[in-house]
This record gives structure tokens, sequence and C-alpha cells, in this order.
């Protein structure tokens, strides 16, 4: 016979104080029922006994409210009988009673009581030595786990139940909700005769705090304590066996690492609880845990093979578990519970289970996507069904802007396409266009595998074109001797129907052309061969226009003014969508920088954005963002260029280093511009590397420039800015507007006293700049030339300086200028000094750029304090609307002169209201006015 003892340590109850104890939460939130119970035990001690149920799901605390009624009990002076039930131990007749009342008692043993004789043992033998015992001294009787209890005992407490109104005698017992036992007759009957049901809830958020932080010690932050409320759901047991494993791993107590932690013991309840359970319960909750919460209630149960009715009553019996949540997805016991039943059903694989889903949803008309996220989960060789839905389903997630999850579906198709042949050619090809938005490389790579294994120019044109000209240009030698040998089978082919192919193949075959000082040449020669109205039907001819005119901008070959025109109108054609990035069009960024006309480029870069950020492509926000940061750069807006710089640089992109030319140039350009060791830094250690590439050899001169400079190395700085100019030389980049190399090192020839040095470099900076015609490259240059020069020629070019700038979109060369040239008239005593230091310190407020404010600033002998805060700055298409508005232009004009909708003149002009804190276009001019106008005003 198996002692009381033994069986209260065997069933699922947990001792209290044990590691897994939910009773170690305190009681929290647990007032009502103790209070109900506490009215129970008092009328006890009167005569009129009751019989309280404590039922609820798994682990919410019912173990604990019992103890606590056995403490508060012995308090008032109740006798207490306790006794713990083992679903195992269902089978040891009066089990249960002899723990009640001891080995020593009256109850029956199994071997003197058979089938049918337990309501009369009950009434001859139990029944009377229970009264006689409450006559002695009032009792409580406790019993954990009644859904376990023997056939005998369940009888003797219902019974007993029935007859505590008119005795001294309490009875509370716990039910686990879901438990099959729980539905057996004789537990049913106990339950609904109870005379009060406690059924305690989950824990708030303040208590799991209280627990948490009473576990763990008070530092813990808030963020763990927020995790740990909602891993838990307020489950006490939960969030002890959390907390336990927390302590015993030694984790720290973050939300991170909580993430890993998988209590073992709570492993071994939920074994026990669940092993009670139907295989149809098993089922359920094993295909619930391999499908995911993206599966729904009914896939699930077919998916399981359960009819209607298994299904149904499966889904109502985990719930009472509190094992599934409100969706009927695995609750916060999840990996505890998917581990426990893949105790029970260790014969079952999971990718048996994805199959069936997948074969479902796909018999039922379910779109591609949808059964794609099952088929990616088989190991077994996919159907020919299975690989076009993967391949369908790859599609629509890149339209989607989702390509990790595409390249996911593909890959997976590879497994099992054929080792050569058109269809794994194709599925490599499709595989490339998705990874070139995360993982350039592998996209040059698989790309280069697709190409080998087909045959027609058609097809491997097509493969190819799905590769970005800039990551061509740092492929391996043999796909760059590809790329040149399908552009010319593709010419000699002349078929109608390949013309725009051809075309796409011959900008990228001329992007590869821009760093050969021969091939650069031989571009602008294409571009004048285009005539002065190049076709702009197609997206292949804009691309083609966008990279010859990029040739003709650094060789200064064409004019600034023709040259932004042509890249003006291939704007206007095309439309402003993110997939820009992975052709050759980022080039007119450059372009219009060095045209010193942005034009609509802020704003066409800004509905790219808008576009990107429904979208996974960190090589488009990569590039979008450094596209951004140009345009700032080319009105001025120097501080926001540098952030949206800095940020391109932590992006990465997957190789952002390798960007085209003038990006690189105009970054390095920017950090000698402004002297921002952090952007220099950044770029820095981002690992560029000189190597072949001609753009990159001349960053790192650049930035070690830089650096030189910022020490005072002054020589040394120099020798870095004259090796990169002869390397641009070399390459034939003549164009002052994108790396004024000669200005800068001009500068640093004067400074070492070498005058005649630094007077043959400017004058040649000045005749190049009035070649190319842009107004900045102008007007910086006249304004290095008047800073070496004196003796009122000075003041006569930074004048005509000032006078050109006026025309630029570089505002703050404009405000350089008249720094410079309210200084010099300040020097000499001349009238004017204080209005161009005004103009200056006004102009310098406008782009925001701080260090050119408090240079202003400390000149006009204004205190710091009051110099206006910059406040939340526009972007430079908002800008470019306010300075329109302010002039007095309705928005039909606004529209057509920043080539934009009214719709999106309306947009900007709202959030530019909200940024500068004014009620409408009435108060805009004195908001945009430079300082010393609106102290006037």
């Amino acid at each position: 016979m198996t002692t009381g003892a033994t069986m209260q340590t065997t069933g699922t109850h947990l001792p209290t104080g044990s590691a897994l104890d939910p009773g170690r939460s305190r009681l929290l939130e647990r007032e009502h029922e103790l209070d109900a119970a506490d009215e129970a035990l008092a009328a006890t001690r009167s005569g009129a006994g009751s019989l309280l149920v404590i039922s609820g799901p798994l682990g919410i605390g019912k173990s604990e409210l019992l103890s606590a009624c056995a403490q508060r009990g012995r308090r008032i002076g109740l006798r207490v009988l306790r006794a713990s039930c083992a679903t195992q131990e269902r089978d040891f007749e009066f089990g249960v009673v002899r723990q009640l009342l001891g080995p020593a008692s009256t109850a029956p043993s199994p071997e003197t009581t058979g089938g049918g004789q337990h309501d009369l043992v009950v009434r001859r033998d139990v029944l009377p030595a229970i009264v006689g015992m409450s006559a002695e001294q009032p009792l409580l009787i406790l019993v954990d786990d009644l859904h376990g209890a023997d056939t005998a005992s369940a009888t003797c407490l219902g019974q007993l139940g029935g007859r505590v109104a008119g005795l001294p005698v309490t009875i509370a017992v716990t039910v686990l909700d879901g438990d099959p036992g729980s539905e057996r007759p004789l537990v049913r009957e106990i339950s609904d005769a109870a005379t009060r049901v406690l059924r305690p809830g989950r824990l708030s958020a303040a208590a799991v705090r209280t627990v948490v932080r009473g576990e763990l010690g008070e530092r813990v932050d808030e963020e763990f304590v927020t995790a740990c409320r909602d891993r838990s759901a307020g489950n006490p047991l939960l969030l002890m066996s959390m907390l336990s494993e927390v302590e015993v791993t030694g984790r720290s107590p973050s939300a991170t690492e909580l993430e890993a932690v998988r209590p073992s013991g709570l492993r071994e309840r939920l074994v026990a609880c669940l092993s009670a359970q139907p295989p149809a319960v098993h089922r359920l909750i094993r295909t619930t845990a391999v499908l995911g919460e993206s599966a729904d209630t009914e896939l699930v149960g077919r998916a399981a093979g359960l009819d209607e009715e298994q299904h149904v009553e499966a889904v109502r019996v985990v719930r009472r578990l509190g094992l599934l949540n409100s969706e009927s997805c695995l609750g916060p016991a999840g990996s505890a519970v998917r581990a426990a039943v893949e105790a029970l059903t260790a014969d079952e694989e999971p990718e048996e289970v994805h199959r069936r889903a997948a074969e479902l949803l796909h018999h039922q008309g379910h779109s591609a996507r949808e059964v794609a996220r099952y088929l990616v989960e088989m190991a077994a060789p996919a159907d020919d069904w299975a690989l076009r839905v993967l391949r369908d389903a790859a599609e629509a997630e890149l339209e989607l802007g989702a390509p990790e999850t595409a390249a996911s579906y593909l890959r997976r198709a590879l497994l099992d396409s054929s080792p050569g042949g058109e269809e794994r050619a194709e599925l490599l090809a499709e595989l490339a266009t998705a990874e070139r938005a995360f993982d350039p490389a592998a996209s040059v790579r698989h790309v280069s595998q697709a190409v080998s294994m087909l045959a027609s120019t058609e097809e491997r044109a097509a493969a190819l074109s799905r590769l970005s000209p800039m990551m061509l240009a740092i492929s391996p030698a043999p796909i760059i001797d590809v790329v040149r040998e399908v552009v010319r089978d593709c010419g000699a082919q002349q078929e109608p129907s390949s013309a725009d192919r051809l075309l796409r193949m011959e900008a990228r075959r001329r992007y590869l052309m821009i760093e050969d000082p021969k091939g650069i040449a031989d571009n602008v020669r294409r571009l004048r061969e285009l005539g002065p109205n190049p076709p702009l039907e197609s997206a292949a001819q804009r691309e083609l226009l966008s990279v010859l005119l990029y040739a003709a901008t650094v060789t200064s070959e064409v004019g600034a003014s023709e040259v932004a025109r042509l890249a003006h109108r291939v704007l206007e054609r095309e439309p402003a969508r993110t997939e820009h990035v992975h052709t050759g069009l980022p080039l007119l960024a450059n372009v219009l920088v060095g045209a010193d006309s942005p034009g609509i480029l802020p704003s066409w870069v800004d509905r790219a954005r808008e576009q990107q950020q429904r979208q996974e492509d960190v090589v488009a926000r990569t590039l979008l963002r450094t596209e951004e940061g140009l345009a700032l750069m080319s009105t001025g807006r120097l501080d926001e260029a540098l952030s949206a710089m800095r940020e391109a640089i932590d992006l990465g992109g997957s190789g952002w280093e390798h960007g085209n030319s003038g990006t690189l140039l105009t970054v390095a350009f920017l950090a000698l511009e402004t002297g921002d060791r952090d952007l220099t830094d950044r770029v820095l250690e981002r690992g560029v590397v000189p190597g072949n590439n001609v753009c990159v050899t001349a960053v790192v001169r650049s930035l070690k420039a830089s650096v030189a400079t910022d020490r005072s190395e002054v020589g040394l700085a120099l020798q870095h800015i004259l090796d990169l100019g002869q390397q641009l030389d070399r390459w034939g980049m003549r164009n002052p507007a994108l790396c004024p190399w000669r200005g800068l090192a001009a500068e640093m020839h004067h400074r070492l006293g070498e005058v005649d040095e630094a007077h043959l470099l400017i004058e040649q900076e000045y005749e190049l700049a009035r070649n190319w015609g842009a107004p900045v490259a102008i007007g910086r240059a006249l304004r290095r030339y008047a800073a070496l020069s004196g003796g009122g020629e000075d003041i006569r070019l930074l004048r005509e300086a000032v006078s050109v700038l006026k025309e630029s979109a570089n505002r703050v060369e404009l405000a350089r200028a008249h720094l410079l040239l309210g200084r010099r008239l300040r020097g000499v005593g001349r009238p004017g000094a204080e209005k161009h230091l005004r103009e200056a310190r006004g102009i310098a407020i406008e782009c925001g750029v701080q260090r050119l404010i408090d240079r202003a600033t400390a000149e006009l002998g204004v205190p710091v304090s009051s110099a206006p805060a910059t406040g939340p700055l526009l972007t430079p298409s908002e800008h470019q609307v306010a300075m329109l508005a302010r002039s007095g232009r309705t928005n039909e004009e606004i529209a057509r002169e920043a080539r934009i909708t009214s719709r999106t003149v309306e947009k900007h002009l709202t959030k530019i209201y909200r940024k500068l804190g004014v009620g409408g276009r009435a108060e805009l001019a004195d908001a945009l006015a430079p300082p010393h106008d609106r102290n006037s005003s």
C-alpha cells in the first residue's frame, strides 16, 4: 500500500517553496479569494461548513491559495486534513481518503472493498469517522488536484460535500481547467455543489513588477519587467519559472536575455499536465507550435488531421488549460509547451505538418505568399507545383518590398531545381534581384552563375540587367568581360525587340568605362552623338543618358547649363521609385550638384524615400540617404548634409564605399569643406581601401588630407591634395564644382608662404570654373582668390563673388562670401561691413550651419545667448517651397516652378507651418526673414 507521504509528492502539485512555486508571488492580488475563504472558515467554527472549489488554468496559483487556507484555518483553531491527488494513482481506491485520515484510520484498504461497494463503505465507515472528528474539533479538509482523485475518494468527498452545511466541516478543493479528470461526473458533481467557486486571475502589470523586483532586486529596469509581463501574461507559475531560470543560470535581467530563457522545470510540469490529454489535444498543440502564429484555427485543425468535432473540443480544452491565447496561438508558455508536446509526440516530423498545411492552402486557392511560408520549412523535395508557388511568392514579396523573404523562397526552390539548365538560371537571376537589396556580393555571384548557364544573348542580357552598374563596377573581371561580350552581341542582332535591353546593357558598359580616361572621353563623344534632345521615352534611354551626362560633368566637356537641362528632362520623365538606385540614375544627383542646379532633385528624392520606407532594401536606404545628402549639400545645408552622410555610412548598404565616383568624392569634399572629423573617421573606419578603384583612392587621399589639416600638418595635407589632383587630372576629371582641389591646395600653399604657387592654382581653378559655368564653382573660386589677395583687389573679387553667388543654389557659399567681404571692409575701415556680416549670419541661420552662425555672430559682437536657435530645419524640398511661397507665388506657380504637384505643395506648406510655428502664409515672410530684418520690423 502506498503511503500518504508518497502520494503527496508524486502528483503534479509542487510543494511550497520549490523553485517553480508560484506561491513565491506572495499571494499578490488574491485579496478577494482570501476574504471569501476567511468567511467560510469563520463560519466553520460556528458549525456551518461549506464547499469551496478553487479552479483555473495551469499555474494560476490554485495550490498556493489552498496552502493559505490551511494556514488561516490552523490560526483560528481548525483541524486541517490535507491530501494531494495524482492521475497516475487514480486506481488506488480510497487513496485520497487514507491521506486525509492517515494509514491507521478506519478507512478501508483496496483489498477489503470491491466494485460497487464505495457508497456502502463511505456511509458505514468514512463519513461517521469524519463526523466524529469534527465533533471534537472543527475540520478543514483540503484536496489538491481533485481531478486526479480515485473514484472511491471522489465518491466520499461528493457525499460529504452534500452534508457540510450542517457540520463544522469545510472542504476546499482545486480543479485544473481543461484536465480530462475535471469532466468526470463525480468531479463535476462536487464542482456544481460548491458553496463558492474561486477563480484567481492573472497578475496585473503592477503585481508583476513587485514580484520581479522582489526576486531580482529593485534595480531591474522597466523594460525587463514589461518583458516578464508579456512573456508570462501574468501567470504566476510562468513568471516564477522564468525568474528562477534567470537566477540559476546567472543571466542578466534584460529583455534580450529573457528571450533565450527556457525554464527546464516548467517542461516537466507541462509534460505531467499534458500526458493526461488525448492524442487530439497533443496533435493540436504540436501543429499550432509548428505552423506558428500566422496559421488560422481552421488550417491548424486540418493540418493536425482532426475532424471538426475533435478540433472544436481540442481547442476548448487547450484554451481552458491556459495554453492558447485569444487568437488560438500558443500563449506565453509557447516554447515550454512546444518542448513538452515534442516529448509526447516525438514520432511526428514538423516538416510533415508544414507539407500538409501547404497542400491544404494550395488546394483551397490561397495566395502563393500564404502557401510559401510553409513550403520553405520543408526539407523533402518540392514538387513542380511547389516550385511554381515559391517563385510566385518571391515575386509578390519583392513587389511588397520584402527582398529577404523573397530570397528565402528562391533559395528553397534552388534546392530542388535541376543542376543546370534554363530553370536554374532563371532562379539564380531572380535570387540575384532579391539579394541586390541586402547582399550585393551574393547578387553578383548568382548572376555570374546564371549567365554561365544561358545560351542566348537575350537571356544573358536580361540576367545581367538585374545587376546595378555600381555592383558591376566591382565585379570580377570575367563578369565585366561578359558584359562587353553581351553588348557586342546585342548590337550585332539589331532586333527592335532588344533595343531597350541593348541600351540598358550599353549604359552598364559605359558606367564601367567611367574610370578609364579613354572610356570617359568616349562617353562624352556618345553624348554628343545623341544630339541636343536625346530620346527619353524609355527607362533604358534615360539610364544611358544619365551615365553619359555624368561623364560630361566630370570632364566639363559640356557646359553646366546644358547638362542641367538634360538632367532635369530625365527627372521629369522618370518616376521617383526606389528601384532607380539599382540603375545608373543615381549619377544624376552628382550631375545636378556639379551643375549647381538641384531644381526638382530634392523633392524627387523625397518621393523616392517615401516609397522606400515601406521596403526592406538596405542598399536603397543607403543610396537614397546619400542622394539626399548631396541635394542638401548643393543648397548649402551642410549640417543636414553631414547628418545624412553619417547615416548613410552607418547603414552600411553592403558596400556603400563602392558607390558611384561622384558620391564618394562629394563625401570626401564635404569632410574637407566642413572640417568634420567625425565624418572623416566614419568613412575611414568603414575600411575603404584604395586598390584599383580610382575614386576610392582619391577619397582616401582626400580624407588623409582632412586628418592632416585637422592636426595643423599643412605640408602633409598639401601633399595629399596634390597627389589627389594629379590622380584626378590623369583620370580626366577637371570639374572644380565636384572636387575643387586646386582651391584647397592654393590655401595650403599660401599658409606655407608659397604665394606664387597659390596664385597659379587658384587662377587655374577660376578658369576651369568659368568654362564650366556653374555659379557655385565660379563664386567659390573668386572667394578663395580674394582670400589670397589684398590691396583692394580682394574687395573687388568678393563683390563679384557675392554677385555671382546670388544666382547659386548653394546659399552657404553666398554666406561665406558675405562674411569674408564684411571682414575685409571692416579691416580697411570702409562702410558696409556690418550689412554683409548680418547677411552672412542670416543666411547661415537659414541654412542651419551652426559653425558659420557662430563665426558671423562673433564678428558682429553679438552675445551668443542672443543668437537665435536654429530650431527644426526644413527639408530641401520644403525649403524650396517655403522660399517660393515667401516671394508671393501661388500654389500653382510654386508647383510649376518646383516641378511638383499642387497637392505636394499643400502637404509641404502644412509641414512648413508646423515646423516654423506659424499660422499660415501671411506669417511666413517674417519667419523666413534674416534676423536683422525681423528686428527692424
